[in-house]
């Protein structure tokens, strides 16, 4: 794992309000302790380092455990989800990407 730091968590309802904004975004659904979501974390720090017009938001899976398991059917952690510029969910991943597959993932959904 990298000397990054991992993302900052930030409340569903905060990351909500950026769906649909023109621009595509990734909600990272992870829990504090949970070292494979750390893990996922910090790899998309070192993504937003290197583009940081993206919008990636950590969410609190546990903290936020409603939306995580009734909105938005989220089982395992990490989670990351992944909107077109209009707000819908294109697709989601659960585990850990290798930065290289993450970047072309990001590549294929619009994000670069």
């Amino acid at each position: 794992m990298s000397d990054s730091k991992p993302l900052p968590v930030i409340s569903y309802i905060e990351a909500k309000e950026k769906l649909g904004n023109g621009k595509p975004v990734i909600l990272a659904f992870g829990m504090k302790h949970c070292y494979s979501c750390l893990a996922m974390s910090k790899i998309f720090t070192q993504v937003l380092q290197r583009h940081p017009e993206f919008q990636i938001y950590s969410i609190d899976g546990q903290k936020d455990r409603i939306i995580t398991r009734d909105i938005y059917r989220i089982s395992l952690m990490p989670t990351q989800l992944f909107f077109d510029a209009e707000g819908t969910e294109i697709f989601r991943h659960e585990g850990v990407y290798q930065k290289p597959v993450l970047e072309i993932i990001l590549k294929k959904y619009g994000f670069v």
